[in-house]
C-alpha cells in the first residue's frame, strides 16, 4: 500500500507541471493497464445472518441494515447496537449484512460482488420472512453498495425504503480520502481526467482494488452514479452531518438532490443533541430514532 500511495503522492505534485507531464502520466498508466490486464478486485465473503423473524401486517417489510466500511465484521455489533436494538424494540425484523474485504474489513471487495450478493439475500430474505419488499438502512460505503444493488443490479422493486445515513454520491470532493490516506490533495480531479490512474494503483496495491472501484471514473462508479441515483417505486431519505470530515464537503457528498427524496443534516433535527461524526452518526440514539420514523412515515 506504501508504494501507490507515494506514487500517487507523487503524481499530484506533477500535476502543476504542464501537460507534457499529465500525457507521459496517461500514457504510462495505459500501458501498464494493458500490459497487465485490468485489476480485478477480490470477491469478499458475504457474512450473511440467520433469518429468524417474519414480516407482520404492523411491520411488513424487513430491515436489511448494511453497515459502512469504518471497521472490521467483528467490530458491526457494538457499533450498530443502538440502531439495531431501537429497530427490533420498535418491531422490525432486522437482518445486517456485510461482505467481509481484506483484513476483515467491511466492503473491503469486489463492489460488485457485494452488489449480486446483497441481491441474492434480500431474495432469500422475501422467501423466508414471507414479505413483499425490504427497507434498506445503510451508511457511508454501505449505501454505495445498497444503490449498485438498487440501480445496477436491478433491485429497485424488491425494495419500499432506502434510508441513507452519511453516504458518498457522485458529489463528493476526495478531501477526506485524501486527508485519510496522506495525501496532499483529492486525488479526484486526477481520477476524472485520467481514469487508468486508478486502475494503475489497484494494480499496485491490489487489496485496494476493490475501494477504488468508487473512484471517479472507474466503470462501477459511473454504472451507479450516472444518470439518477433514485430508483422508480423506493421511497429515499437521507441524513448526514455538518461535522462530516470523511463524506465531504458535508451535506454536498452525501445529499440526493432529485425529486421525492428527504435530505436532512442530523444538526438541524436535533439541535440541542449531542454532536456526532461521519462514523458515530450511525450510533445515535436519536438518528436511530429518525430512522424508525422515515421507515414507519406513511
Amino acid at each position: 500500500m506504501n508504494v501507490a500511495v507515494r506514487l500517487l503522492r507523487r503524481l499530484l505534485k506533477v500535476l502543476g507541471i504542464g501537460v507534457l507531464v499529465i500525457v507521459v502520466i496517461v500514457v504510462g498508466a495505459l500501458g501498464v493497464v494493458w500490459f497487465l490486464g485490468p485489476p480485478v478486485a477480490k470477491a469478499g465473503d458475504a457474512v450473511v445472518p440467520p433469518i429468524d423473524c417474519r414480516a407482520t401486517p404492523e411491520r411488513p417489510h424487513p430491515v436489511v441494515v448494511l453497515p459502512g466500511g469504518d471497521g472490521t465484521v467483528d467490530q458491526t455489533d457494538a457499533q450498530w447496537r443502538t440502531t439495531t436494538d431501537a429497530l427490533r424494540g420498535a418491531g422490525y425484523c432486522t437482518l445486517v449484512f456485510q461482505v467481509r474485504g481484506s483484513d476483515g474489513n467491511r466492503w473491503a471487495a469486489d463492489v460488485p460482488t457485494a452488489g449480486r450478493d446483497l441481491n441474492a439475500f434480500v431474495d432469500l430474505v422475501l422467501v423466508r420472512t414471507g414479505a413483499q419488499q425490504v427497507a434498506i438502512v445503510a451508511h457511508s460505503a454501505g449505501s454505495v453498495v445498497a444503490n449498485h444493488f438498487l440501480k445496477v443490479e436491478h433491485g429497485a422493486p424488491k425494495v419500499a425504503d432506502a434510508v441513507f445515513l452519511a453516504p458518498e454520491t457522485s458529489h463528493c470532493d476526495g478531501r477526506g480520502f485524501a486527508e485519510s490516506m496522506g495525501l496532499p490533495t483529492s486525488p479526484f480531479p486526477l481520477f476524472r481526467a485520467v481514469p487508468a490512474v486508478p486502475a494503475l494503483l489497484a494494480r499496485l496495491m491490489p487489496s485496494a482494488a476493490g475501494p477504488l472501484q468508487l473512484a471517479p471514473g472507474s466503470p462501477v462508479f459511473d454504472a451507479i452514479f450516472d444518470g439518477a441515483l433514485a430508483q422508480p417505486g423506493v421511497r429515499y431519505s437521507v441524513m448526514a452531518t455538518k461535522r462530516d470530515v470523511v463524506a465531504t464537503p458535508a451535506g454536498t457528498c452525501s445529499f440526493i438532490e432529485e425529486p421525492g427524496v428527504t435530505n436532512v443534516f442530523y444538526e438541524d433535527a436535533f439541535p440541542a443533541a449531542p454532536a456526532v461524526d461521519h462514523g458515530s452518526l450511525r450510533s445515535s440514539p436519536q438518528v436511530a430514532g429518525w430512522v424508525i420514523g422515515r421507515l414507519a412515515a406513511p
